[in-house]
């Protein structure tokens, strides 16, 4: 029987979060879709070869118009290196995209609310800028690798396997009721296969949390009674833990629920994303070593200052 009541209160709980969750998961799906059917992603790219504070700033905002989770960045990312984008611009992009991400700030706000939601967004995106600006810094003192000179020639295609293709696609000049009914759609479904299988993760462990786990260790390790202790704690608590932004969001916003601090859930989200062990591999191999440490470094101390300030002020 005590089995039972286990396996009964954990699917109750998992229930409970797919039924809050389940609008913001469409409403996020529907609105990135849009975005990627009708905005012109291609031409957003073009403006990110330089290596200066114009061009990492739109690499900054650039995860708004894409949309896609920290697993489909780096592909993107890839290609962008191959291109000839800058070291810091791409790293840049990398770290911020998933931040950005439509569907992110959906599933974010239907735990977190609107407020705070729009205040960790700014907090993030600051935290990518200043990291570009570092890791421009040393692109120019040459303590970083430095970028590829482009590897296509003038007027070539980008060729990129990911879901979300970045090429004018044909059916572009198509008329907009079939783009609206039946690309958008398509689109929705790229962009669940590409990060559904994360939010589901996500959820499972989410609802482990709440069935098993007292709101009371909650907020004694990660709440607010210490407002450093516990955002150091989160760091490699996060950086353990293999999942996409979109299912860091579903962990941290339960956990956030259960008492944890809004610093605590700005740092899970952003350490787990730039430790994640699939990106560190691509910029290992796409870049180098020094970029990794460049980017590991720079990246944690900000979001360490930031989760701080947001656990005074927020």
């Amino acid at each position: 029987m005590a089995i039972w009541s286990y396996i009964t209160s954990y699917f109750s709980a998992f229930f409970f979060l797919i039924k809050d969750l389940w609008s913001w998961f469409i409403l996020g799906f529907v609105i990135a879709a849009l975005v990627q059917e009708f905005v012109p992603t291609r031409k957003l790219l073009e403006y990110f070869g330089s290596n200066d504070w114009k061009s990492l700033l739109r690499a900054t905002f650039s995860g708004l118009f894409i949309s896609v989770c920290s697993c489909g960045a780096i592909p993107i990312a890839s290609m962008l290196r191959k291109r000839g984008m800058s070291t810091a611009t791409t790293l840049t992009f990398l770290l911020a995209t998933p931040w950005a991400g439509l569907v992110h700030l959906f599933i974010m706000a239907s735990f977190l609310g609107f407020k705070n939601t729009f205040f960790l967004l700014l907090a993030s995106l600051t935290v990518a800028f200043i990291s570009g600006l570092v890791l421009s810094h040393l692109e120019n003192k040459r303590w970083i690798e430095q970028k590829l000179h482009a590897s296509h020639r003038k007027g070539e295609k980008v060729k990129c396997t990911h879901c979300l293709e970045l090429e004018d696609m044909g059916h572009k000049n198509e008329r907009w009721t079939r783009r609206f009914f039946y690309c958008v759609p398509k689109n929705m479904w790229c962009i669940f296969t590409d990060i559904g299988k994360y939010m589901f993760i996500g959820i499972f462990i989410a609802a482990a949390l709440k069935a098993f786990v007292p709101h009371t260790i909650i907020t004694e390790f990660l709440g607010k009674g210490s407002r450093f202790f516990p955002i150091l704690l989160a760091i490699p608590v996060s950086s353990v833990i293999e999942l996409c932004s979109e299912g860091f969001t579903v962990l941290a916003g339960q956990l956030y629920v259960m008492g944890a601090s809004l610093g605590v859930v700005f740092t899970m989200i952003m350490v787990g994303v730039s430790t994640d062990f699939t990106e560190l591999s691509m910029i290992f191999g796409q870049f180098g070593k020094r970029s990794v440490i460049a980017y590991l470094v720079t990246s944690i101390v900000l979001v360490v200052i930031f989760a701080f300030l947001i656990n005074i002020f927020l």
